[in-house]
């Protein structure tokens, strides 16, 4: 078999792992909820779920997810953070993005990980972290959604310790250690199937 179809497979594999838990993800999301949408891949497979959902309040930091916004049904009110873009996240950050941030009030999170240390939380090979805490800090619920193979992935820059997750959705091939472990962190799991 040629090396690009097995690649091409498992681009479409990794792409229903994420359109899976993005399925799973707007179970969480009613109608008129206030949300924030980080940048990644994992949190971009949200968007085309929303035409489900009324009347909703969107903030992001990603041009690219803004832009997929508009091309849905029921389009959202759409808000930005602004700031300085960095282009290894590719996102807005900074300070004038924390800035705004702190000016609203969100319901809920869904911000993903290129990590997860079963004891410290999500962790980031950015050094930029501190726009995400402070999604976290005014959302009322985090929502951590990513692919269950980065579930053990230490990378030296912790971005969200657990106490700041509420909820974690994942593919159906976590672990049932790695799913108690981190269900010990009082964070609920959620299985897509």
């Amino acid at each position: 078999m040629p090396s690009n179809i097995i690649q091409e497979d498992t681009c479409e594999e990794v792409s229903n792992r994420k359109l899976t838990i993005a399925v799973a993800a707007v179970d969480l999301i009613k109608d008129h909820n206030r949300i924030i949408i980080d940048s990644g891949s994992t949190t971009a497979a949200l968007i085309n779920q929303l035409s489900k959902r009324n009347g909703l309040v969107v903030m992001t930091n990603s041009l690219p997810v803004a832009n997929a916004l508009q091309e849905i049904e029921n389009e959202p009110t759409l808000l930005m953070t602004g700031g300085t873009w960095d282009s290894h996240s590719d996102s807005f950050q900074g300070q004038v993005a924390e800035s705004v941030l702190r000016s609203y009030d969100f319901d809920q999170l869904f911000i993903g990980a290129d990590g997860i240390d079963l004891e410290r939380g999500t962790t980031t090979f950015n050094e930029l972290v501190g726009l995400s805490r402070v999604m976290s800090e005014v959302a009322r619920e985090v929502i951590l959604m990513v692919e269950s193979e980065k579930i053990g992935r230490k990378i030296p820059n912790v971005e969200l310790p657990w106490d700041s997750i509420d909820v974690l959705i994942t593919n159906n091939n976590l672990s049932q250690e790695q799913q108690q472990k981190i269900e010990s962190h009082n964070v609920r799991v959620i299985r897509a199937q």
